[in-house]
Formats: C-alpha cells, sequence, structure tokens
C-alpha cells in the first residue's frame, strides 16, 4: 500500500526581506502569512521602527513562539524630518548584543527607515560609503531619499553604546588581544593606548579622580566606557567639569598589564 506524500509546506517570505549579516535580517512589516516563514528563522528578536502599536496578531505570534518585541518608533523621513538619532543608538545597542540574536528588523515597507538603520550597521562593519547608498538604494528604490543617506553619512559612531562581552560574532568587530572591540570609538577596533592617551601634563585641571584595579578585561572595558560617556556628557551639557581616569587591568591568565589613561578638560 502506497505511503500518502506528505504535502510541503508553503512559507512566504516578507517583502524586501534579506540577510543583512549573521545572525540579522530586514523586510517590510511581517503579516499572517508570513508567519511560517518567521518560524524557520528561529527568531529571538524582531525590532521595529514603527509607531504605531504593535497589532494584536503579532504580538500573538511573538508571545507563542517566544520572540522579544523591540519597538524604537521612528517616523518616516518625509518633509525634510528629522530621524531621533536617540532611537537609532538605542537600536544598534540591542543589535550589537549577540543573546537578542538571530534578530528581524522591519518598519512598514523595509526601506527607508530600515535602510537608515541597516546603513548604520553597514558603517560599523567599515563598508565604504558607495556600497552603503548602493544598498539602500536598492531596497528603497523607486524613492530613495536624500535626508536618509545624509543620516547615515553623518551619524556618530561613537554615541552607540556596546558591551564587548556579547557583541556578535561578526569579522569586522571581532575582539582582539590588547585591543577594544567597541563602537563608543569611530566603530573601530583600536589600540588602547591609541584609543586613551596618556596626559603627561603635571597641572590639569580636573574636577573628579577614580583610579581603579580590575582582573577581568571586560569589566575593564565597561568601566572605560561608562567614563566615557560621562566625559561625552559633560561636553555636551557645558559642564565645567573634567575627569581623569587611571585603570590598570592585569589578567593572571595572559601575564600581562593593559593600562590606560584618559585626561580631559572642559574648558566650557
Amino acid at each position: 500500500m502506497d505511503q500518502p506524500i506528505e504535502e510541503e509546506e508553503v512559507v512566504f517570505p516578507c517583502d524586501n526581506f534579506t540577510m543583512v549579516c549573521k545572525g540579522v535580517y530586514r523586510s517590510s512589516f511581517p503579516k499572517r502569512k508570513n508567519f511560517s516563514f518567521l518560524k524557520k528563522l528561529k527568531l529571538k528578536s524582531i525590532l521595529t521602527l514603527i509607531l504605531e502599536e504593535y497589532p494584536e496578531q503579532n504580538q500573538k505570534f511573538l508571545n507563542e513562539n517566544n520572540i522579544k518585541l523591540f519597538q524604537f518608533g521612528v517616523a518616516g523621513n518625509k518633509d525634510l524630518m528629522d530621524i531621533p538619532e536617540q532611537a537609532m543608538y538605542e537600536a544598534l545597542s540591542v543589535i550589537l548584543d549577540k543573546r537578542n540574536l538571530p534578530l528581524l528588523i522591519h518598519c512598514n515597507k523595509g526601506k527607508h527607515r530600515t535602510g537608515c538603520l541597516v546603513g548604520c550597521i553597514r558603517k560599523i562593519q567599515h563598508w565604504s560609503y558607495t556600497s552603503i547608498f548602493e544598498e539602500y538604494r536598492r531596497f528603497s528604490h523607486p524613492k530613495s531619499r536624500t535626508m536618509d543617506q545624509q543620516f547615515i553619512e553623518l551619524f556618530e559612531l561613537r554615541n552607540v553604546v556596546a558591551d564587548p562581552r556579547y557583541l556578535p560574532d561578526w569579522p569586522e568587530i571581532q575582539w582582539k588581544e590588547g585591543m577594544i572591540a567597541t563602537m563608543l570609538f569611530d566603530g573601530g577596533l583600536k589600540g588602547l593606548q591609541e584609543l586613551m592617551p596618556a596626559d603627561s601634563r603635571k597641572d590639569n585641571d580636573v574636577s573628579n579622580s577614580r583610579e581603579q584595579q580590575f582582573t577581568d578585561v571586560h569589566d575593564f572595558v565597561k568601566h572605560v566606557q561608562i567614563v566615557y560617556l560621562q566625559m561625552n556628557q559633560n561636553m555636551h551639557l557645558g559642564m565645567k567639569t573634567g575627569s581623569i581616569v587611571n585603570a590598570t587591568c592585569k589578567s593572571d591568565v595572559q601575564s600581562k598589564q593593559v593600562s590606560i589613561q584618559r585626561n580631559y578638560c572642559s574648558t566650557g
């Protein structure tokens, strides 16, 4: 007796769907017919850039499949409207945490807002502007927006916060011995001494001094990030404050010492 032939499940990818890089996908807004396809991606998270409340049927799908929802509302960049940078910074922090991956990024059509966020990812990955904008235009066709491309070009990577312990396994941002893999410093891998050069001046007008020792390199890096953000915040607020940091990281395993010093004086 012939065995009945099982019919294969038909799945429908979302419009404008593609893989951005390992663990990150992009698409238009998922519809009910796309749910079977999304299941096969084994997503841990969905990151949406829409302003509106997430639809009930989509929220139910997320709950049933244990998928986290991150929502950073961004208005469509029409009529010269500014894209909120803070939303993009927060979105990138989510994406740069491998605990949230695999992850799907979407807006409504998966073109402009999603394209801006993906463009910022490409900057982190050291893509050339030519390649970044070519990718943006390919997905935004037939209506590319100059303001979106300008936003990508002017986007400051130094304000993106990422925990080096949980950076994705992308070759562009891998941790290397003696180097810091963080988006806080121009989006690249640079030596610690180059990032935070020692200031040999004896008379340094500072209002705050911190000195700590660390036995774990990740705690050390996290400390550097926090202090750097505090200094940046003071600078942006025009405060007449400064901060000097002496941090030493000792690794018993490597039997090496890594030290950094950052001096900052705000003349406000």
